[in-house]
């Protein structure tokens, strides 16, 4: 297992990164312009993309309250990014999708991640993104497994 040395600067590497990562945010046009920063909309709507969801299972997904998640998916909702219908399989049940422009507004955030990503990986030789690449999807695969 890592030292606490190595935690630490790894603590400290990604404390800057996203910091950078916000600040560009607020400085630049997040989105492209489409859709201020704000990380829990970006991922409810990349989820979305994947796959239409009831609220309560999207809330689960991203680890928040119902409420944050409702106050989200309205305010979502008001800039007609996404939209509310009956669960097919439970009348009483609601299920959350993109609209049209909630999918352009994807597509851009993914440019945006590209964009991001290619900025990091830049500083690095091949050999270090490579390795960085496959370390990272690994956390992050491991992070975001089911419990």
């Amino acid at each position: 297992m890592a030292d606490d040395k190595d935690v630490n600067e790894l603590a400290n590497a990604i404390s800057l990164v996203i910091r950078a990562l916000l600040v560009a945010g607020r400085k630049g046009q997040p989105a492209e312009g489409l859709l201020p920063f704000n990380p829990l909309y970006f991922n409810m709507l990349r989820l979305l993309a994947e796959d239409p969801a009831r609220p309560s299972d999207l809330g689960a997904r991203l680890g928040v309250s119902k409420t944050t998640l409702s106050t989200a998916a309205k305010a979502l909702e008001k800039r007609g990014l996404l939209r509310r219908a009956a669960d097919p399989k439970d009348g009483r049940a609601q299920i959350l999708s993109l609209s049209p422009e909630g999918a352009d507004v994807v597509i851009a955030i993914k440019r945006q991640d590209t964009r991001n990503a290619h900025a990091m990986l830049s500083i690095l030789n091949p050999d270090e993104r490579a390795a960085f690449a496959s370390a990272f999807a690994r956390i992050g695969a491991a992070l975001n497994a089911p419990d």
